[in-house]
């Protein structure tokens, strides 16, 4: 319980740990690329495996109009932002910057807002709702704001969100019948802090060269994007009643599905395009040092 104990204390050396390691060896990084998919399923099976899902469905009841606000945030708070710097950036990245703060909120959350004092239930819905809405969202408010045409496949998102979100939901209730849960549920804070340096190191390797190779506007694009998460967990936060849940709405509302961003970038429109989404990998991650020490109870 020690080392379970120490890792949670120390989240902020894990993380900064994973993204130097994704650019100092990223060999390790690229290694681990392909099984990123069973990482996160491993992650949202260990994030649901004590979780009430009557409260699911009390809270997606109770807290509706939260829940609602936190999307609008997701997918179009960041867009609205980038909006304003239009004129001086060029339309490639402008086009990435708004793919990037449009797309839909990372998987990972559940398992952050629960490290971090929030409600895994919440976060769960927040995740689920963005992540089935998304096909329809995230090219309606690509256009909208970059006149682009994005292509999301409704069949493939809905195979997606089956194996991150169904799967480890129905695996989590057949453990639960298990003589072996109440082991897993003791260790399974521990074991996701380690695929949570897996998975970041898997994320961020891919997408080194691309950073490294256009510094000088990821520079640039790095205070964009700083800008926005602020703004986009500062609005999340204000949606709580309590420190729960705005820890659970401000990490909800901030940390994006940057995998799926990029790759959508780079499949249909190119590296250049990709940029914003691989900066916001970066960044967000890093983001989650600070929040450790201002939300995370002593």
């Amino acid at each position: 319980m020690s080392i379970i104990y120490s890792l949670k204390k120390n989240i902020w050396a894990v993380i900064l740990l994973s993204i130097a390691l994704a650019f100092w060896w990223p060999n390790f990084g690229l290694f681990l690329q392909p099984s990123t998919i069973y990482l996160l399923m491993l992650l949202m099976l260990f994030s649901v495996l004590d979780m009430s899902y009557r409260k699911v469905f009390k809270e997606l009841k109770h807290d509706f109009n939260k829940i609602i606000l936190s999307l609008l945030i997701v997918h179009l708070a960041g867009p609205m932002i980038i909006l304003f710097f239009k004129p001086w950036l060029e339309p490639n990245l402008f086009l990435g910057l708004i793919l990037a703060t449009a797309i839909n909120a990372g998987i990972s959350i559940v398992f952050l807002s629960k490290l971090y004092g929030g409600s895994s239930s919440q976060s769960l819905v927040v995740a689920a709702l963005s992540q089935i809405l998304s096909p329809i969202i995230v090219p309606a408010v690509v256009f909208m704001f970059a006149s682009a045409s994005l292509h999301i496949d409704p069949l493939s998102m809905t195979l997606t969100i089956a194996k991150l979100v169904l799967l480890p939901i129905g695996l989590s209730m057949l453990v639960r019948r298990s003589s072996f849960y109440s082991g897993l549920v003791k260790i399974s804070s521990g074991v996701n802090i380690i695929l949570l340096f897996l998975l970041i190191t898997a994320i961020i390797a891919p997408l080194r060269m691309l950073i490294l190779n256009n510094l000088q506007q990821a520079v640039w694009l790095a205070l964009i994007v700083a800008l926005v998460l602020l703004v986009d967990f500062a609005l999340g936060f204000l949606l709580g009643k309590n420190r729960g849940e705005r820890v659970t709405f401000g990490i909800s509302s901030s940390y994006k599905n940057f995998v799926l961003a990029n790759v959508l970038a780079m499949t249909l429109f190119g590296p250049l395009v990709a940029l914003p989404a691989a900066i916001y990998a970066v960044l967000s991650n890093l983001f989650l040092i600070p929040l450790q020490f201002l939300c995370c109870k002593k």
